[in-house]
């Protein structure tokens, strides 16, 4: 039957149709040919934010870099999980890659037992592309000049309240993680959106908010903000008065954001290679670079296990914090 096949389509292709009849499997490109075809990029969140901005400067870049059209599939809806389950359903290939962050592979399938996946399990990790700090603000109800004084005050009263951009979002764990660490009282009043949330400090209606800088830096420029730290391992550039919390006595408050590059998880080891070399090669490029920096956005560039260790370590944090408070979401 072999001997058949072979003269009726060239023995180069016999042993593929063989496959394809016998096992109903289908073959994907040799990592050497690869790729094949547009690459979809997958980003579990809506056009027009800093996670969408940062995608589609990537994807220029690793289209050029490829010599293969990168298209952005903005997926967004129940905290990034509808676009994060697509992709790791998708075919591992290399054809598909999701830009992940901290919410859809670190705390959203702690808290929510409707997630069809695990990052842990269903993708492999690339590179932990960039990371972006966490700013304590408050509003002018709060007098505190400083994050020593804030805290003084927050450990005297109950009139405290901090905003989030959503029940069990980063903003809100970052929240979490203060009042542990320190002891201060403060209510947690979550909103739909950053800009309600801020809107309202701005207001007085609500006292403070763990927010990314991008979103407070004008109303802290100013003057209707107070920035007292921030999270990460040093000051940032567009704050640069703003301590760090390490600098300001505080050690163990230490959540960012963060975006990485993953894959389905079978994805071969040699197109895993090749997308993370090229990852990494765009964000230290002087564009992207440039372009973070006015953002507030620290490039990382890293190794696919500095992202697995990422993935690992902020998911035991958000499952600690949730049992802390009782926070389990079912939707």
């Amino acid at each position: 039957m072999f001997g058949w096949f072979c003269r009726a389509l060239g023995c180069r292709w016999a042993p593929v149709v063989v496959m394809l009849l016998f096992t109903g499997v289908v073959p994907y490109a040799p990592a050497g040919e690869y790729p094949t075809k547009t690459i979809t990029m997958i980003v579990p969140f809506p056009a027009g934010g800093t996670a969408d901005a940062q995608a589609r400067l990537i994807a220029k870049g690793l289209s050029s870099r490829l010599g293969k059209p990168v298209i952005v599939d903005n997926r967004p809806g129940a905290g990034g999980r509808i676009g994060t389950d697509a992709a790791a359903r998708a075919g591992p290939d290399g054809h598909t890659v999701l830009m992940g962050s901290i919410s859809p592979l670190a705390i959203e399938p702690v808290l929510h037992l409707s997630a069809n996946y695990d990052p842990q399990r269903d993708f492999a990790p690339l590179t932990l592309i960039t990371e972006m700090p966490f700013v304590l603000v408050a509003g002018p109800t709060v007098q505190a000049k400083n994050l020593s004084e804030f805290i003084e005050y927050g450990r005297k009263t109950d009139k405290l309240t901090y905003a989030s951009w959503g029940l069990g979002s980063s903003g809100h764990l970052a929240g979490e993680l203060f009042k542990k660490s320190t002891g201060v009282n403060m209510l947690h009043v979550p909103y739909k959106g950053a800009v309600a949330a801020i809107t309202d400090m701005v207001g007085g209606q609500v006292s403070a908010m763990f927010g990314l800088p991008i979103d407070m830096i004008g109303q802290v420029k100013a003057g209707r903000l107070r920035a007292y730290a921030v999270t990460g391992q040093k000051r940032l550039t567009m704050l640069p008065d703003v301590p760090t919390f390490a600098e300001s006595g505080v050690t163990d408050v230490d959540l960012r954001a963060w975006f990485g590059f993953v894959v389905p998880v079978k994805t071969p080891p040699e197109i895993r290679s090749r997308l993370q070399s090229e990852l990494v090669t765009i964000v230290r490029s002087p564009q992207f670079s440039d372009w973070a920096e006015s953002q507030g956005v620290v490039v990382v560039a890293s190794s696919p296990e500095v992202l697995a260790e990422r993935i690992r370590s902020d998911s035991a944090l958000a499952s600690k914090l949730a049992k802390s408070i009782s926070l389990k979401l079912d939707d």
